[in-house]
């Protein structure tokens, strides 16, 4: 017998033995259509216009997620039973009803597979990839509908298997006890490219971002910047793909001031900031420390490149003069010469 007549008769078998009601009757419409709330079928389910006090229950609902038709003939066999006065009643009507449910997708199984090895598993977080799991649909207010156990992982390969059980078991085999089998990864945070760029590009820090969801592997030996401030003013040693991890190994410093290039020179404090121009001693990339002769006074200062054309010093930079051995080292007269205004 088939689940619909199999539903059916049970609506029909429970209105028989149902308590004895008043034989007085009460109008009521039919419903298009309607969801069911619960584990059990009741009168106000099919009949709008039913009072709480004469509503019945007729038997019992159709799994989560699934639908129960009733025709015409038994319509009007529930509604001479119950003495229901049901308005333009007609034996060609056909009323579905579905039972109301939630979707549990391999998200929801993932997250118990996690809850499950956390336990155990304290060091970064985890990826879990489920394979073959086919939507399971349950009551919608189902706080717990499973739990997982058995969970056995290969870390060496990632695989793992695990048996996710019904809360409340239905005495369904199949349906109490859903196999699980897929993939866990570890994940860390990593800086990934966001777009696909050219060997020799520049990177800005609008050409990367951290994913806090890698589960890639970074090249054997080779590292990630621990931060956006050492990969900026760096460039590119080959093409990389939007999505790749930022590989230390795969830049290079691009030279931001080159010997003899006009600079400006400046010094900051709290509350302070100066600046002057100069020259460029030497080439230098961001980040690196270049020697720099200021114009005005002619005395040569140490500082950083922090940007095209722009050195910055500090306070523990001592300056010091032409006449000095490390400015004969820099050729520091050669510059001001080059540039014209040598005596």
């Amino acid at each position: 017998m088939s689940f619909l007549k199999k539903a059916v008769l049970g609506l029909i078998l429970s209105a028989s033995i149902a308590e004895s009601l008043s034989c007085a009757s009460y109008a009521a419409t039919l419903r298009s259509s309607g969801k069911i709330y619960s584990d059990t079928v009741h009168l106000s389910d099919i009949f709008d216009g039913i009072s709480r006090s004469d509503d019945r229950a007729l038997g019992p609902s159709p799994s989560p997620g699934k639908s129960i038709q009733i025709s015409g003939y038994q319509l009007i066999a529930i509604a001479d039973q119950y003495s229901v006065d049901w308005d333009d009643q007609s034996s060609s009507i056909t009323l579905t009803l579905t039972r109301d449910g939630k979707v549990l997708g391999k998200d929801y199984f993932a997250n118990l597979v996690k809850e499950e090895i956390s336990s155990s598993e304290t060091r970064g977080s985890l990826l879990v990839n489920i394979v073959g799991l086919k939507p399971v649909v349950v009551a919608s207010d189902d706080l717990s509908p499973f739990v997982v156990s058995d969970v056995k992982w290969d870390k060496k390969t990632g695989q793992f298997s695990a048996t996710a059980f019904r809360s409340n078991q239905t005495g369904d085999g199949e349906d109490d006890a859903i196999n699980l089998k897929g993939e866990i990864k570890k994940i860390s945070p990593v800086m990934v490219y966001d777009r696909s760029l050219p060997a020799g590009y520049v990177l800005t820090d609008s050409d990367f971002h951290i994913d806090s969801t890698f589960d890639g592997q970074l090249p054997l030996g080779l590292s990630g910047p621990s931060s956006p401030d050492d990969v900026v003013g760096m460039s590119l040693s080959k093409p990389v793909a939007s999505g790749s991890p930022v590989i230390m190994g795969d830049l290079r410093r691009s030279i931001l001031v080159h010997r003899g290039d006009p600079v400006i020179i400046s010094y900051n404090s709290p509350g302070i900031r100066i600046t002057t121009t100069g020259k460029a001693l030497a080439d230098g990339g961001k980040g690196q420390l270049v020697h720099a002769i200021n114009m005005g006074t002619k005395m040569i200062l140490l500082g950083r490149v922090n940007g095209n054309g722009e050195i910055s010093v500090d306070s523990t930079s001592t300056a010091v003069g032409l006449d000095s051995s490390e400015a004969k080292k820099l050729r520091a007269s050669q510059v001001i010469m080059d540039s014209g205004e040598g005596n």
